[in-house]
Formats: structure tokens, sequence, C-alpha cells
């Protein structure tokens, strides 16, 4: 019972993570509900995406503590 648990609770964290780096929300949550562990790694090892802000065509850059902002033509 624990165990289902956990892993309905890791599973959103996962998706949260996946977002935070610009991923898919829907894809990691899967993957976290199925490889719980082995996504977190997999995850952490991934570098971040680039978001894209749609208004003036921004591109949001994440590079360790920096932001860096980017219009696009």
């Amino acid at each position: 019972m624990e165990a289902l648990f956990l892993l309905l609770f890791f599973a959103p964290v996962m998706g949260y993570l996946a977002i935070c780096k610009g991923r898919n929300f829907w894809l990691w949550f899967w993957i976290g509900l199925f490889l719980p562990v082995v996504s977190l790694f997999i995850l952490f090892a991934l570098k971040d995406k680039p978001v894209i802000i749609n208004p003036d065509n921004l591109v949001i850059y994440k590079n360790n503590d920096k932001v860096l902002f980017k219009k696009i033509d």
C-alpha cells in the first residue's frame, strides 16, 4: 500500500520537474510512474530545453543561475 502511494506521489513530481526543464509533463508523468528512480536520474542528466514565450517571440534559456532572454525574428 505504501509503495502505491509513493508511486502516485512520485509521478506528478516527475511531471513538475519535467516542466521546469522544458519537457513534456505527461510523458515524464508516465515514465515516473513506471520507472520512478531511474527517471529521476535521466531527467536530471538531460539539458534544459529553451522555453518559447510567444507574444514578443522571446526565448528563455536557463543556464545554471542565469536566465537569458533572446528575441527571435
